[in-house]
């Protein structure tokens, strides 16, 4: 589930640590944090190496308020400490145990939000942190468990553990590597028997519902599904009619063991409208000519020069675009494809590539695809079904 293990002995740790301890260690020195407090589900997986409670894997509301367990871990990884509910420790004994040393419970009749923040700034201040700098996830840590942390640790720094997070996240080993894989490929085939599957006249609402569809027969959790017909250029699921002659392109992701997957792909009713064929054509290569450049060392900024100089070198020109973004737990991930901070790839990153060009009286023509970058080069995580769909009609 997580990244990659470490078997290093650390001071109070006797359990296999499910990610890369090495980097960990880095990433808190460079932000400067004593510890973090993971609260949402991805993060909290990560660093447990999988677990979550169950019942709320799918949606953090509960009762009057939300679900909130919280992983806290030092710089050092000794005194570990996950907070959960009452019900959780079978739970986590059935999941196979935690290398977390001290498992709490929520503090009972304050709701979870306040229960969990209590417990974990207690659990901070025995560990002799409570004027240590505190990582918490900002934008997803609710407000009265804030105040909580707050209140009770007067003393303490807090800072925004996000971009710690992702970048401890964003080198895949193998296994995560598989379940993307898994991903990418599922959604590219739902898109393909969505689209084989359907009629002329079908609405672009009940191609997503059929991608969904097509997405759990395979194993995968839906997540999304972005339809644009043309000569339109909306990109939502709703009434427009998939007619002969008419470019549809599909834009969906799925999750596959909380990995996501983002991929376009492009169907017609009929034969093939022949400028919307020319300029698929034409971001399959734009493509192509960026994954052959790819590997460790190349920088995000050097991504988005090439992959634009690519897109607009085709005779489209302005209005041909690209864009690329880190995949993993988590659409839009480190690593950032921005030329500013300019970091390199390491082999084990993932990012998808979206090249679109946009012609009116055409469409929306656009294709998507995520690879991962290798020793050599780059991997396709999700080459199947890169042709044109033609369904007749």
């Amino acid at each position: 589930m997580a990244g990659r293990a470490t078997r290093t002995p650390r001071r109070g740790v006797t359990a296999v640590v499910p990610f890369d301890a090495a980097r960990f260690d880095r990433l808190m020195a460079e932000y400067g944090m004593d510890a973090v407090l993971a609260t949402t589900r991805h993060n909290a997986r990560y660093l447990t190496g999988g677990y979550f409670h169950h019942f709320v894997a799918r949606t953090g509301r509960s009762g009057h308020g939300q679900y909130l367990s919280i992983v806290g871990v030092r710089r050092d990884l000794s005194g570990a400490f996950h907070v959960g509910g009452g019900d959780e420790g079978a739970l986590i004994e059935r999941f196979g145990g935690l290398w977390i040393g001290e498992r709490l419970q929520t503090v009972r009749g304050q709701g979870m939000t306040v229960g969990s923040a209590l417990q974990a700034a207690a659990a901070l201040g025995r560990r002799g942190l409570g004027s240590g700098t505190i990582g918490v996830e900002l934008a997803f840590l609710p407000a009265d468990a804030f105040d909580v942390l707050r209140r009770e640790l007067p003393s303490a720094t807090f800072a925004d553990a996000s971009p710690l997070l992702g970048e401890l996240r964003a080198v895949k080993g193998p296994q995560e590597l598989d379940l993307l894989r898994r991903s990418h490929r599922i959604t590219g085939e739902a898109i393909h028997a969505a689209m084989a599957g359907a009629a002329a006249g079908e609405t672009t609402r009940g191609l997503a519902e059929a991608v969904e569809r097509q997405m759990g027969a395979r194993g995968g959790v839906f997540l999304y599904c972005l339809a644009c017909v043309g000569p339109g250029m909306v990109r939502a699921p709703g009434p427009e009619r998939w007619e002969r002659g008419h470019p549809l392109h599909l834009d969906a992701g799925c999750e596959v063991g909380d990995y996501v997957s983002d991929v376009c792909r492009m169907g017609s009713i009929g034969p093939v409208p022949a400028e919307a064929r020319a300029m698929y054509e034409a971001c399959i290569e734009a493509s192509l000519r960026l994954r052959a450049r790819l590997g460790p060392g190349l920088t995000c900024g050097e991504v988005l020069r090439l992959g634009r100089g690519f897109a607009r070198a085709t005779r489209w020109g302005e209005d041909a675009g690209f864009t690329a973004h880190g995949m993993g737990m988590v659409s839009h991930e480190p690593p950032q494809v921005t030329s500013t901070p300019d970091r390199p790839l390491e082999a084990g990153m993932v990012l998808s590539l979206e090249t679109e060009i946009r012609r009116a009286g055409v469409g929306h023509v656009k294709f998507e695809d995520s690879v991962a970058i290798t020793p050599g080069g780059c991997d396709g995580l999700g080459d199947e079904g890169r042709e044109w769909c033609a369904v007749a009609g």
